[in-house]
């Protein structure tokens, strides 16, 4: 349908007659309901001043029309007339000091100018006998979050829902709160209580589930979120929170089903895909996750993960040719991600290009010299070629920047027991050992003919003792 027709079809009569009247300058006359049946359908279609003249035109009619005044403030404030707009609300309330509506409309306007306080003062006056103050409590506690006092905040928001426990805008806003101020405890809670008033809201089962993931405690996130799911079968959030806690569960292929019940018909969140390219990953189904991957990338090709989870999957079915340009891309998106470059120090160890990929490695260290991993990761595909001597040199710079290091003086002590150098790796066992004695289990799984010489067996026993 063309878009002109569909406009005028849907026009209201009352706007069509006001705009034939208008149009051949004569007067009109419209009850009030009717004026603003006008108004609206010109603030519907953003013409902000149309509806304004509207407005005046019609108080001209109805001079003593407390709605028609209510709604001039507003269309002077969403014209930036904060002053104009408070001035006729003042007048508006000596006429009727008691309309809920004027102390709405007020705090919404002083909200607007940044003046939480008086828009509080004003959503208090406005919450005193009114039908529903649940959602007067959850504006005062907007404005309470808007002053960074988050105590408040969580208050009103309690109130809101003591009022009305299926108030889902309420629920929310606590569940933020409580993340926000890492306050996950509290958070479990102040949802259980809610349970408690109200055990069939499938949005309090859920933030109760969101808050025992934040807790760790995975097994209670779970039974939260199937609670929720009890409740309302079609809980989109609750399916892809039980995808992703049962992901962390390391329950893959059950994850991969949450996740997918958690999807529309035409799906376009490109997240979904990517956790199922995860779990796919992660039971080494590498062509799988491959899929997945690639359609987070149709649907947002700026999800750096997305390029480097291929690129992953290409190392592992060792490609690492076609790995090299996944990485790439993802770098080109996040170029001083140390993870991701310590993947392309890999990717260039694999085809050869030992310069290149040492630049790589070096490269991740300096964003981030603080990485114990990244420096054993390096160490070790250098020492992987027989470079004991160069991967001692790696480790011995670890150990300067992360000083008392055990994992990094096991790992000195293993490369210079295989560079021929028994009496100096002895002397860095000993002091592992004698910092963290079980480290060496560890490092034996890594290196297990260390077992081979017999002064790195004496100095564990010696130590043992």
């Amino acid at each position: 349908m063309d878009k002109k027709f569909e406009d005028d079809y849907r026009k209201p009569w009352q706007v069509e007659r006001y705009e034939g009247l208008r149009k051949e300058r004569g007067s009109c006359y419209f009850d009030v309901d009717d004026f603003e049946e006008i108004i609206n359908y010109y603030l519907y279609h953003g013409s902000f001043k149309q509806a304004l003249t509207v407005n005046e035109y019609a108080i001209q009619l109805h001079p003593s029309s407390i709605p028609l005044m209510l709604k001039k403030a507003q269309l002077l404030a969403s014209l930036n007339e904060e002053d104009h707009a408070l001035r006729i609300l003042s007048d508006v309330e000596t006429l009727e000091p008691s309309n809920q509506d004027i102390f709405l409309t007020k705090g919404a306007i002083y909200s607007q100018m940044r003046n939480y306080e008086k828009a509080i003062e004003e959503y208090n006056k406005a919450a005193i006998d009114a039908d529903e103050p649940d959602y007067i409590y959850c504006s005062i506690a907007f404005e309470y979050e808007n002053l960074g006092n988050f105590d408040k905040t969580l208050e009103y928001l309690g109130k809101a829902l003591e009022v009305n426990p299926d108030n889902d805008l309420a629920i929310y806003e606590a569940a933020y709160c409580f993340d926000l101020l890492s306050l996950t405890e509290e958070g479990i809670s102040f949802f259980n209580r809610l349970i408690e008033k109200n055990p069939y809201s499938a949005e309090a089962w859920f933030n109760l589930g969101v808050s025992y993931i934040n807790a760790g405690q995975y097994e209670k996130a779970l039974e939260a979120l199937e609670y929720a799911l009890a409740i309302d079968e079609d809980h989109e959030h609750s399916w892809f929170h039980k995808g992703y806690v049962l992901n962390l569960m390391e329950r893959y292929s059950d994850a991969i089903d949450a996740f997918r019940q958690s999807m529309g018909e035409d799906e376009s969140d490109p997240m979904k895909y990517y956790y199922i390219g995860e779990c796919f990953e992660k039971m080494n189904d590498f062509a799988h996750a491959r899929e997945q991957y690639a359609k987070t990338i149709d649907l947002d090709s700026a999800i750096t993960d997305a390029w480097i989870g291929i690129g992953v999957c290409e190392l592992e079915d060792d490609k690492p040719a076609k790995a090299l340009y996944y990485f790439q891309r993802g770098l080109d998106l996040d170029p001083d991600n140390a993870g991701y470059l310590c993947l392309l120090g890999n990717t260039y160890f694999a085809l050869g290009k030992d310069k290149e990929s040492a630049e790589a490695f070096e490269k991740a260290l300096k964003i981030d010299p603080d990485d114990t991993e990244t420096w054993l990761e390096y160490a070790e595909l250098v020492a992987s070629n027989k470079r004991f001597k160069k991967a001692t040199e790696i480790v011995r710079k670890a150990i300067s920047a992360l000083p008392g290091n055990h994992k990094l003086m096991y790992c000195l002590s293993a490369y210079l027991f295989f560079d021929g150098k028994e009496k100096e790796g002895i002397y860095h066992l000993e002091e592992a050992l004698s910092g963290d004695f079980y480290g060496h289990n560890e490092l034996l799984e890594k290196h297990p003919n260390l077992l081979l010489y017999p002064s790195f067996v004496d100095a564990i026993e010696r130590y043992r003792i």
